[in-house]
Formats: structure tokens, C-alpha cells, sequence
């Protein structure tokens, strides 16, 4: 019995055996799909993938030792937290050199971010960009995250192929017979050091420019726009007077504002509404974010109940930065709520200030005069920083009485230890009528996690 089981048993693992090795000489025959597909779809792989993979891919076999090299990008970016000692900056250098040498085909585009410069790396940029500018390069971005900016030569403005452009940390200073990049779509400048002067014409020398990013780019005086098709303006920083000179459709604006102190003085004399102004000159908005001191720029020059042109499209208002205390930051934000009639989602970040006077705000702000503005579709409030004033209650008050699809209220109080007029507060909204069967309030205890 024992002689039968075992003889078997070793019939059974032979015959496994062979299946085994029949199978696995089977697969060696497979071919490589990956391989065969078409050069167009394999690139699409490599864009895909970081840059060191993409270039480990050519240990892969004979067939992959150079696809890397035909791939439309060349991608060289390190986290702005990545600090290289000076021998990876030389290790990485080279690398740069070689992959521009070595690469073949049209080449899109060039990225390359890294945490600081030294004068080497500097000269190395310099030519490598010499490279590039006989390449036709549409998409561009040089990040240097720390330390001095890296001015950008003479011949990076002969990339006239550019559509996508993205500058950290550089001086952007052009030759005078520079005109602009005709093609460009979407333009980033951060800490970006420029001629502000000459942005304007620039701006208008980019004629299918449609998204532009200004972040804390210092000496800039006048931010001026003309350009027919431009979407999205993201600003964030200082300027002294504002011009929306020539952006129909414009549709979504984000702009913060660092200071007054020079806008001040260059509106003592000034009579005109900046805010009417500025409105008129976006009549496509759909998203409008106004942050930090720019309420109080808008505010300038006096306002009224409501604007000259309707805001038909603006679906989206993010109003941070109001004081409840001053009457001309409140009947700002007030002129822009019903100048919407279309307004869907409403947020409001109060600022808290000292020595100010609230009688006459509160007087502002009655329900009757909310009566006849057209709130239909406004469906959520989000009111921020809430210190439980009777100017903000009574804005909230005007919100639910007139907001007929209104679906939620949410309130975030201030963040102080200090703060213990959250159950006073709630008290008196559930007194407010409601032109909203469906509206549901909602008080967001940071204390809570609620």
C-alpha cells in the first residue's frame, strides 16, 4: 500500500512538474506588448512618469534604451523642501546637459525646479535655455524656491512657440524691442521681479492669453489689463491703482491685496466709485473672490444700493476681509450681493477691528431693503469668523428672509478661548423668518470638531 500511494504521489508531482515547465517555456515566447505599441502611445507612458523612471526604462532591453530620449519633455522638479548639496546640484546638472544632448524629436516641453542657485548653476541655466531657444519650447517652468532670482537671459524671449509659461523666483526684464509671446495661453509669475511699467503692454502683446497668476511680484505699481480673452485673473499682492481695461470675458477673478498705504494716496483726490468701475468692466464673471484689503479698495470712491450693470452671471462671491464696523466695507458687499440676482454660493470672512462705531451699519441693514433684491437662487451662505455682532445678525437675518431656495446657513465663529456668545447666537437665528422651508443652519463649533 505504501509502495502504490508512493509511486502516486511521485507520478503526480512529475506530471506537475512538466506542466510547469511546459508553461513557463510558453511564456517566454509572449511578446512584449508594451513594446509593440505605437511610439505616440509609449511617450504618452514615459510623460507620465518622474523623470528618473523614465530614464531607468532604458535598462529595460534593447528596444528601450533610447525611447526616453524621443519623449516630448524633459522634467527636472525637486519639492521647494529638498534641499541638494552642492554635489547632487553638479550630479544634477549633468544629467540636464546629457538628456538635452542626447534627446531627439521635438521637444514640447522643459521644466526644472529646485530649491536654490549658486553662480554655476546659474550659467548652466543660461545654457541650457541657449539650447531650448532653437527647439521651439511651448510649455516653460523655472522654479527657483529660495535665495537670489535668476535673471532670465536675452534669448529666453525669443521662445515665441510658448503657450504655457510658469516663473518662480526670477527678474523678468526683456530686451525693448521685446513685444510679448503671441501664442501664449497661461502665464504664472510668482516673486517674479518685472518692468511694471511695461506689463500692460506686454499683457495686451499676448493676444490668446486666457489664465494669469501674479503672486507677491514686488515694484508692481499698476495692474493694467487689456486682453480680449482672458478667463482667469489669480492676483496676489500689492498694486497702487487697478485698470480692467478690455476683458469681456473675463470669468474668474481672485484678488488679494496686501496694504493701503499707497493706494491711499493715490486715491485722496479721487471721486469715482472704484467699484462700479472695476464691475463694469467684468461683465462676464461667474467667480469672484476679494480678499484682504481689496474690499476696502473697492469700497473707495462711495457706493450704491445697487450697480449700474447687473451681475447676471456671477454664480460664486467670496468676500474676505469685512469689517461689520465700517459702513463703507459692508455697503460694498452689499452692492455686490444685490447686484447678483444669480448668486448660488455667498461667502463672508469677517475681520475683526477695535474702536469702531456699529450704530450706523446696523441702520444700514434692514430686511425692507432686501425686499426687492432678487436672492432666488442663492443656495449656500457660509459666514466666517463670526463674533456674534449685531451688524452680522442682522445681514444674516436679511439672507433668510429673502432667499427662497436657500438650502444651508453655516456659521464658523471666531477661534477664541474668550469667545461665549455661540448658544446667543443660535438663539436668535431661530427667531428669523425663513423664506426657505429647506433651509438648514448649521453652527460649527471648532470646540466641538463640528
Amino acid at each position: 500500500m505504501h509502495h502504490s500511494t508512493d509511486h502516486g504521489f511521485r507520478r503526480q508531482s512529475s506530471k506537475s512538474m512538466s506542466t510547469n515547465t511546459t508553461t513557463f517555456r510558453s511564456s517566454s515566447f509572449v511578446s512584449d506588448r508594451i513594446s509593440e505599441l505605437p511610439n505616440n502611445i509609449i511617450n504618452e507612458i514615459l510623460m507620465r512618469l518622474p523623470q528618473k523612471d523614465a530614464i531607468r526604462t532604458s535598462i529595460l532591453s534593447t528596444k528601450w534604451r533610447c525611447k526616453w530620449l524621443a519623449v516630448p519633455q524633459l522634467v527636472f522638479d525637486y519639492p521647494c523642501n529638498y534641499k541638494l548639496s552642492p554635489t547632487e546640484k553638479n550630479k544634477l546638472a549633468i544629467a540636464v546637459y546629457q538628456a538635452l544632448l542626447l534627446h531627439h524629436g521635438p521637444l514640447i516641453k522643459f521644466s526644472f525646479s529646485v530649491s536654490d542657485l549658486d553662480h554655476n548653476n546659474s550659467s548652466d541655466i543660461n545654457h541650457w535655455l541657449h539650447f531650448l531657444s532653437k527647439n521651439g519650447i511651448e510649455d516653460f517652468c523655472l522654479r527657483i524656491w529660495t535665495g537670489e532670482r535668476h535673471k532670465l537671459p536675452y534669448h529666453f524671449y525669443s521662445f515665441q512657440q510658448l503657450r504655457l509659461l510658469n516663473l518662480y523666483n526670477c527678474v523678468f526684464k526683456p530686451p525693448s524691442t521685446f513685444r510679448g509671446f503671441e501664442k501664449l495661453v497661461k502665464l504664472e509669475l510668482r516673486n517674479v521681479v518685472f518692468a511694471a511699467e511695461r506689463f500692460g503692454i506686454f499683457i495686451s502683446n499676448c493676444p490668446l492669453l486666457e489664465e494669469l497668476t501674479l503672486e507677491n511680484c514686488p515694484h508692481f505699481f499698476c495692474l493694467r489689463l487689456s486682453s480680449p480673452n482672458l478667463k482667469y485673473l489669480s492676483f496676489h499682492g500689492s498694486f497702487d491703482s487697478v485698470n480692467f481695461k478690455n476683458t469681456p470675458v473675463l470669468q474668474v477673478v481672485s484678488i488679494s491685496l496686501n496694504g493701503m498705504a499707497e493706494i491711499a494716496k493715490y486715491f485722496k483726490d479721487r471721486k469715482t466709485s472704484n467699484l462700479v468701475e472695476i464691475a463694469s468692466s467684468i461683465p462676464a464673471i461667474q467667480d469672484l473672490a476679494i480678499e484682504n484689503y481689496f474690499l476696502k479698495f473697492l469700497a473707495m470712491g462711495g457706493v450704491h444700493n445697487r450697480l449700474m450693470k447687473t451681475l447676471h452671471h456671477l454664480r460664486i462671491l467670496h468676500l474676505s476681509g469685512i469689517c461689520f464696523e465700517k459702513i463703507e466695507e459692508v455697503s460694498c458687499a452689499l452692492c455686490l450681493i444685490r447686484s447678483s440676482p444669480n448668486l448660488e454660493n455667498l461667502t463672508i470672512k469677517a475681520l475683526r477691528e477695535t474702536n469702531a462705531v456699529m450704530k450706523p451699519v446696523v441702520e444700514h441693514l434692514r430686511v425692507e431693503d432686501f425686499l426687492d433684491c432678487s436672492l432666488d437662487r442663492l443656495k449656500i451662505v457660509k459666514m466666517q469668523l463670526i463674533g456674534g455682532g449685531q451688524t452680522e445678525l442682522e445681514l444674516m437675518k436679511c439672507l433668510l428672509a429673502t432667499s427662497k431656495r436657500l438650502e444651508k446657513l453655516e456659521i464658523w465663529p471666531i477661534q477664541e478661548k474668550t469667545f461665549n456668545r455661540g448658544f446667543q447666537i443660535l438663539k436668535e437665528l431661530i427667531r428669523f423668518r425663513r423664506a426657505s422651508a429647506n433651509a438648514e443652519i448649521l453652527y460649527l463649533d471648532p470646540e466641538l470638531g463640528k
